[in-house]
C-alpha cells in the first residue's frame, strides 16, 4: 500500500515536471535594438503589452483593448499599433542597455505592442508597433526601429503625397490661369 501510494506521488511529480518544461517550451522573445547609426542610445526604456491572444485566424484582443479579432495580417498596421498605444496599460518595462538593446525572455504566445517610454537622451523616440509572437517552439521575434536624434528641425516622417498634392493644386491653378489670359487675348 505504501510503496502504491509513493509510485502515484512519485508520478504525479514526473508529470508536473514534464508539463512545466512544455509549457516553458512554448514561450518565446522579443528582441528590440534600436537603430541611431553611430552615435550612442543612452538612456530610455521599451514597454511590451500584451494586447491579443492567438485565436483561429488572428488574435483576440483582451477587453481593455476593445475586443475582437485582429487578423494575423493586420497585424503590422502603425495605425492599430497608435490606437492601441492610447489604451495601454499595465506592460512590462526594460531599460535599454548601453547598445540600445533589449530582450524580453518567457513571452507567452500572442500578439504584442512595444512602445518607447521613456525618452532616451538625444533621440526622437520610436513608433509604437505591433509583435506577433507565435504559437510552437521557442521564437526570437526581433525588430530594429529607427531613432532620430533631435536638431533645431524635427525629423521628414512624412512621405511624398502631401507635397505633391500641393504641387499639383499650384500646376493646375497657374494652368487654368494661363487659360484664361489666353482666352481674353483671343477675343
Amino acid at each position: 500500500m505504501k510503496r502504491g501510494i509513493m509510485a502515484l506521488l512519485l508520478t504525479a511529480v514526473v508529470l508536473s515536471l514534464s508539463v512545466t518544461a512544455g509549457a516553458s517550451e512554448l514561450k518565446g522573445s522579443v528582441e528590440v535594438k534600436l537603430d541611431a547609426g553611430e552615435l550612442p542610445v543612452t538612456n530610455g526604456a521599451v514597454t511590451l503589452y500584451l494586447v491579443g491572444v492567438p485565436t483561429e485566424g488572428g488574435y483576440r484582443l483582451l477587453d481593455r483593448y476593445g475586443g475582437g479579432v485582429v487578423r494575423s495580417e493586420d497585424a503590422v498596421s502603425g495605425n492599430l499599433a497608435y490606437w492601441l498605444s492610447e489604451l495601454s496599460d499595465g506592460g512590462t518595462e526594460l531599460l535599454l542597455d548601453v547598445d540600445g538593446r533589449v530582450v524580453f525572455s518567457g513571452v507567452e504566445p500572442g500578439l504584442y505592442l512595444l512602445e518607447q517610454t521613456r525618452r532616451m537622451d538625444g533621440f526622437y523616440p520610436f513608433r509604437a508597433f505591433l509583435a506577433e509572437v507565435p504559437a510552437g517552439g521557442q521564437w526570437t521575434r526581433r525588430f530594429e526601429p529607427l531613432v532620430f536624434p533631435i536638431t533645431d528641425e524635427p525629423p521628414c516622417t512624412g512621405d511624398m503625397t502631401t507635397y505633391l498634392a500641393v504641387l499639383s493644386m499650384a500646376l493646375s491653378g497657374g494652368g487654368l490661369m494661363c487659360c484664361g489670359i489666353w482666352g481674353r487675348k483671343r477675343q
